[in-house]
């Protein structure tokens, strides 16, 4: 069971380590030959897109503790 959890856990950073990675390289390639004429341009927010980066980490970080906890309690069990 731990070592579902720990591979699941690596799983899931690999995962968001290779978007955040490939996110990266998309905009470093495409903005590479842009002017500096948009730097004193007003940054407009979206409330779904905040909410959604700060709701889904939530929910993946308390059901990685969830599974944690269970896994601890099974192994800290007498037989």
């Amino acid at each position: 069971m731990s070592n579902d959890l720990y591979f699941s856990v690596l799983a899931i950073t690999a995962f968001f380590a290779l978007i955040i990675v490939g996110i990266v390289v998309y905009f470093a390639i495409k903005d590479r030959n842009d002017t500096a004429e948009t730097l004193g341009a007003p940054i407009v927010g979206w409330v779904p897109l905040e909410l959604g980066w700060s709701v889904i980490p939530f929910f993946i970080s308390i059901s990685i503790f969830v599974w944690a906890s269970i896994a601890l309690f099974h192994m800290a069990r007498r037989p």
